[in-house]
C-alpha cells in the first residue's frame, strides 16, 4: 500500500474528511480530532497495513505509524485540505472537568508539537557547536562560533513567534495578529525600557518590563484572549473601516493587557513550573528513575508531549534538563532491550523479524514499533521494560546525565547528555546499562510465546 492510499483508508474510516475538524501530526502519529465519534472505525484503521496502533487521549484519535507518519501526513493533507471546519449550529454542551483538562492539555501541546521537529535540529546545532569547541575545532568567541551558536539559538530566543502560531492555528486565529503580539514583547524599544533610569508607566500603571524571549505561557494567554478581542472588534468595527480597525482595536487592547497583566502572570507560572523542577531535580536519581518508569506508560496514553513545556522552560532558565529528556534514554534503551529479549527467544518468525526490527527503532528514538508490536502485545516484556526503565533512570540520575537541548534520546544522542567537561563514553554506558539491563530481566521472566500459525 502506498501512503497515497494509506490517507484515503485512514481518511475514509475515520468518518471522512467531513467528520475531520483538525488533523496535524508529531514524530509518529497521526493525530484527528473529529466531529462525531461514532463514525471512527479504530478496529478498522488497526487493521491497515503499517498501522501500529490507534489511541483515543486528549480529545484526539492518534494513528501510530512510527517513520512513516510525514508522508502518510503529506498525503492526508491533499485530501483534507488545510481548513476543513463547516460552521454547525448547535446547542452548547456542558463539558465536565475531565473534558475541560483534556482540551487544555491538548491546546498546550498544540502549541509546541508542530515546532519540535526545528526545535530538535536548533538544539542539535547548539550541541554541535559544544563538540566542536570541546575538541578544538571551533574557537570560542570567534565569529563562526558565534554564527553557527546563532543559528541554533534563534529559534529559542524567538520562541514566542512560533508559540504564536502553533497557538493562532489551533485557536483559529489570524497567524498576523498573533505574531504582531510576539513582535511587540520583543521589540527592542520595548525590552530597552528595562535600563529606564525613571519609573516605566503605561497610561499611569506600572508596567514590569520583562524578558519574554524564550518563553512561551505569554503567548498562550495573550492568543486566548485575541481570539474573544476579535470577534468583538469584528462586531463594533464599520465595514468600511474593517480593513485596519479590527486589527488596531486587536493590538489596542490586547497588547496592553499582556505587558500589564498577562505577562507578569504568565512568567509567575512559568517559575511556579521552575521550581517544581528544581523540587523534583532535589529528589537526585530517584527522580529520573520514576519518570523513566512512567514515560513508556505517558507514551502509551499520548500525554508523554505535556512534558515539553517543562522542559523548554527548563532551557530557558538553566539551560539544561536533567530529568524529562534523560529518563527519556532510559526508557527508550528499555523498550529495545526488552524487544530484543523476545526477538532472540520467540520460535515465531514473524515475531522474530518485528522484534529485531523494532529493538533497531527503539535505538534511534523511535518506541512505537517496540511498544505496540512487541512489548505490549506480549504482556509479560512490557512488566520486564518499565521495570528495566526504572533501573536504566535510576543509573542515568547517577551519573548525573544533563540534556543540553531538545534531542530525540536515543543511542545516536546519548553522547549529547555526559555533563559538561565529563567523558561523552558517561551517555553509552548509561544507554549500555538501560538496554543490557532490560533485556536480562525479560529474558529471564520470559513470555508465552506465539505458534507459528
Amino acid at each position: 500500500m502506498n501512503y497515497n492510499q494509506m490517507a484515503q483508508a485512514i481518511i475514509e474510516l475515520v468518518g471522512g474528511k467531513e467528520n475531520i475538524e483538525n488533523l496535524t501530526h508529531c514524530v509518529t502519529r497521526l493525530r484527528f480530532v473529529v466531529k462525531d465519534e461514532s463514525k471512527v472505525n479504530v478496529d478498522e484503521i488497526k487493521k491497515i497495513e503499517n498501522v501500529i496502533n490507534v489511541l483515543k487521549s486528549s480529545g484526539q484519535y492518534q494513528v501510530v505509524l512510527g517513520p512513516i507518519v510525514s508522508d502518510v501526513f503529506a498525503e492526508a493533507i491533499k485530501l483534507v485540505g488545510e481548513t476543513h471546519e463547516e460552521v454547525v449550529e448547535e446547542k452548547p454542551q456542558k463539558k465536565s472537568l475531565k473534558d475541560l483538562g483534556k482540551s487544555l492539555l491538548d491546546t498546550i501541546v498544540s502549541c509546541f508539537v508542530p515546532s519540535i521537529s526545528v526545535i530538535a535540529g536548533a538544539g542539535m546545532i547548539k550541541v554541535l557547536v559544544v563538540l566542536l569547541s570541546t575538541i578544538g575545532v571551533l574557537q570560542t568567541g570567534s565569529t563562526t562560533y558565534t554564527i553557527l551558536n546563532t543559528i541554533g539559538d534563534g529559534i529559542f530566543y524567538f520562541l514566542p513567534f512560533f508559540v504564536a502560531l502553533n497557538a493562532c492555528k489551533k485557536m483559529d486565529v489570524n497567524p498576523a495578529l498573533g505574531m504582531a503580539l510576539a513582535a511587540i514583547v520583543l521589540h527592542p524599544s520595548f525590552t530597552g525600557l528595562a535600563n529606564s533610569e525613571t519609573a516605566v508607566t503605561f497610561a499611569g500603571l506600572p508596567v514590569q518590563i520583562l524578558d519574554y524571549s524564550a518563553q512561551a505561557i505569554p503567548m498562550m494567554f495573550g492568543v486566548w484572549l485575541l481570539k474573544y478581542v476579535d470577534k468583538i472588534s469584528q462586531k463594533i468595527s464599520p465595514k468600511i473601516l474593517s480593513v485596519f480597525m479590527i486589527s488596531m482595536l486587536d493590538l489596542l487592547i490586547v497588547a496592553p493587557i499582556i505587558i500589564l497583566v498577562v505577562g507578569p502572570i504568565s512568567i509567575w507560572i512559568s517559575n511556579i513550573l521552575f521550581i517544581a523542577c528544581k523540587a523534583m531535580q532535589q529528589w537526585g536519581w530517584i527522580a529520573v528513575g520514576i519518570n523513566a518508569l512512567l514515560f513508556p506508560l505517558m507514551v502509551l496514553t499520548g500525554t508523554h508531549n505535556a512534558t515539553i513545556p517543562l522542559i523548554i522552560q527548563m532551557f530557558a532558565t538553566q539551560g539544561f534538563d536533567p530529568i524529562f529528556l534523560v529518563c527519556g534514554l532510559a526508557a527508550n534503551m528499555a523498550e529495545g532491550g526488552a524487544a530484543l529479549a523476545v526477538a532472540i527467544k520467540t520460535k515465531n518468525k514473524t515475531l522474530k523479524a518485528t522484534g529485531f526490527s523494532a529493538t533497531f527503532s527503539a535505538l534511534l528514538g523511535i518506541t512505537e514499533p517496540a511498544l505496540y508490536g512487541v512489548n505490549l502485545r506480549m504482556k509479560r516484556p512490557f512488566i520486564s521494560m518499565l521495570i528495566g526503565a526504572f533501573v536504566g533512570g535510576c543509573f542515568c540520575g547517577l551519573l548525573g546525565l544533563q540534556a543540553p537541548a531538545f534531542v530525540t534520546p536515543s543511542l545516536i544522542t546519548c553522547a549529547l547528555l555526559a555533563p559538561s567537561g565529563k567523558s561523552i563514553l558517561l551517555g553509552f554506558l548509561a544507554a549500555a546499562l538501560s538496554f543490557i539491563a532490560t533485556f536480562i530481566i525479560a529474558y529471564i521472566i520470559g513470555f508465552e510465546d506465539l505458534s507459528e500459525e
